[in-house]
């Protein structure tokens, strides 16, 4: 199971790579964020599967994969709804920041409760609806793709672990890795 964690971790780690490569930070500083910080999780992810570690590796993946689970997806909304027609709109999301500190304080602080993971589901979901319905209206299959993706990287992991125990894990690093590709072809297409 090390050897397929690490491989899926490094999948992450090439694409968000690619998706650093082909983004340029000050033309589209959100996308990028969210491509540096799908590195810095699948490194960790990659150096905890090596050492086979369980301690202090897995504190700091116990933090990033709350992020991961939050982040991504609103910064590239932003970054989308920036180059949309109403980009005033995009402000809106950056109250994905609310619960991505509710999130770190509880792990920090071992003190998780129901309250902050309804708060991170609210914030995926209507990201998630908020992408759909840019991509209704830019008439772009891409967005909505993207949009099933974190879908999926959510939930999809839930259901496969149901079946099949550490399964969801590799899932959700997949889902993870083709959003970050998908993010990158979106925003590195020229605007006409």
């Amino acid at each position: 199971m090390l050897f397929m964690d690490a491989l899926f971790n490094s999948l992450l780690v090439v694409s968000s790579g690619y998706a650093m490569y082909t983004l340029h930070p000050l033309q589209t500083p959100y996308g990028y964020t969210a491509a540096g910080i799908s590195l810095m999780h699948g490194l960790l992810g990659v150096m905890r599967a090596i050492k086979n570690d369980e301690g202090e590796c897995n504190g700091l993946r116990l933090i990033t994969s709350g992020i991961m689970d939050i982040v991504p997806l609103p910064l590239t909304n932003i970054e989308l709804y920036l180059r949309s027609s109403s980009p005033h709109l995009a402000l809106a999301h950056a109250c994905f920041v609310v619960p991505l500190v509710y999130d770190i304080a509880a792990k920090v602080t071992d003190s998780e409760d129901t309250s902050t993971e309804t708060l991170k589901e609210l914030t995926m979901l209507g990201n998630v609806v908020s992408m759909l319905f840019l991509g209704v209206n830019q008439s772009s299959n891409m967005y909505g793709s993207m949009a099933a993706l974190a879908f999926g990287a959510r939930y999809g992991p839930v259901l496969l672990d149901h079946y099949v125990d550490g399964l969801g894990a590799n899932f959700n690093l997949l889902a993870n890795s083709m959003f970050i590709v998908l993010m990158a072809m979106t925003l590195t297409v020229k605007q006409i």
